[in-house]
């Protein structure tokens, strides 16, 4: 089985979610034994640089027009291709001509008019992963009015793919509610994690009892509830006034200061020496939050899936978040996470001070989030449930 995956983003580079998820994907499928390849529009790399991404291995990209001149295999038998936007279309036509993949697996709606022209000219068999739907980033994450008009190229590119991916049941049903026509298309498989032997060493760790560091991992951005942690703080520092929150994350370059000038209301100036902006980091800088950090806070308005549930589950930290989509599907209230309803300020600062106030319920939920990851969330086991829905597409088409 061949797959060519089209996507903007691949380790090392990184703007969200999105990069995370397809280096996992892609890195994963190449070690069960399907033949990939991967063609990255405009990713930014220098010239012969090696770069490490989150999975480890290098991706050695090199710039210019022609995709099939410019294949670099890593180690994990991946071929790379890259091509800048102005020569997509012909470049990833060519490619597909070339390469002969039984399937063109398209990450992000930014591409349509690459996998548009793919399909119409080559015929091969497109599986759009939906990462994130953008009408429902607009109506639940309440981002702002761009959205909409990504929207409209995503619903193209939905109504017009052979099988769909969605991340949890909670997406699926968002696809059916904004696009009926394909409900028969959907199949449902979620993202994976790597084991870490830091992050095993980190989930065994002695639990701190005072000073207790909070993280926020993830994009800064409205649908993300970055409002409301920011709210819920006062609660939590005047009753432990020695906790800590981190909020790792900005886009590249801006520094930690200059995010927090953007992000931090006047009103939680006087607890500025307890609340860090990190600013844009590498994989491996916000790995070190992780191993650093005693709670993991996700209190996103609107999440298709939430890879940082994975990443501090598998670090074994106690991680609140807002019941929404995959976290409510991937955590158990009590058992593995807590959960809050989204946008509720009051109810997110109460869970924060049982957590900062209770070093048992830390270890607990730590304990059985650790061992849940590893148990249902480690990629092969992901890999399995897509090779699923590789073979039944390729038997139906």
């Amino acid at each position: 089985m061949r797959v060519l995956h089209l996507t903007t983003e691949f380790p090392p580079v990184i703007y969200g979610g999105l990069g995370t998820a397809v280096g996992g994907w892609v890195t994963a499928s190449a070690r069960s034994g399907i033949t990939v390849a991967v063609l990255l529009v405009e990713g930014v790399l220098l010239v012969d640089d090696p770069g490490y991404g989150r999975y480890g291995q290098p991706a050695w990209i090199k710039r210019g027009a022609n995709a099939q001149e410019q294949a670099i295999v890593n180690r994990d038998g991946v071929a790379f291709f890259q091509t800048a936007w102005s020569n997509a279309i012909e470049a990833g036509v060519h490619l597909v001509h070339q390469w002969q993949p039984d399937i063109v697996h398209l990450h992000t709606a930014m591409l349509w008019p690459v996998a548009h022209a793919i399909q119409k000219r080559t015929g091969k068999l497109l599986i759009f992963h939906v990462h994130s739907v953008d009408r429902a980033e607009y109506d639940l994450g309440e981002e702002p009015n761009p959205w909409l008009s990504h929207g409209e190229a995503q619903g193209v590119a939905i109504n017009a793919a052979d099988r769909l991916i969605a991340l949890s049941e909670s997406e699926r049903d968002l696809l059916a509610y904004y696009y009926p026509t394909v409900r028969g298309r959907i199949r449902i498989v979620g993202n994976g994690i790597d084991e870490s032997p830091s992050a095993y060493c980190a989930a065994n760790k002695e639990q701190r009892t005072e000073s207790l560091i909070v993280l926020y991992s993830g994009r800064l951005v409205v649908r993300k509830g970055i409002h409301d942690l920011l709210s819920a703080i006062p609660y939590v520092l005047e009753r432990a006034p020695t906790t800590r929150f981190v909020l790792a994350g900005g886009p590249p370059p801006l520094t930690g200061d200059e995010v927090a000038r953007q992000w931090l209301p006047r009103d939680l100036h006087p607890y500025r020496s307890q609340i860090h902006f990190t600013g844009w980091l590498t994989p491996h800088g916000v790995a070190e939050w992780y191993r650093a950090s005693d709670i993991l806070v996700v209190p996103s308005r609107y999440e298709p899936f939430g890879m940082v549930i994975l990443e501090g589950m598998l670090h074994g930290l106690p991680i609140v978040a807002s019941a929404v989509g995959g976290p409510a599907e991937i955590l158990e209230d009590g058992r593995t996470g807590l959960l809050f309803p989204p946008k509720d300020v009051d109810a997110l600062g109460c869970a924060f001070l049982r957590l900062v106030t209770d070093l048992g319920l830390r270890q607990q939920l730590g304990t059985a989030a650790a061992a849940e990851v590893r148990r249902r969330w480690l990629w092969p086991h992901i890999v399995d449930k897509m090779k699923i829905v590789y073979k039944e597409a390729i038997d139906e088409y």
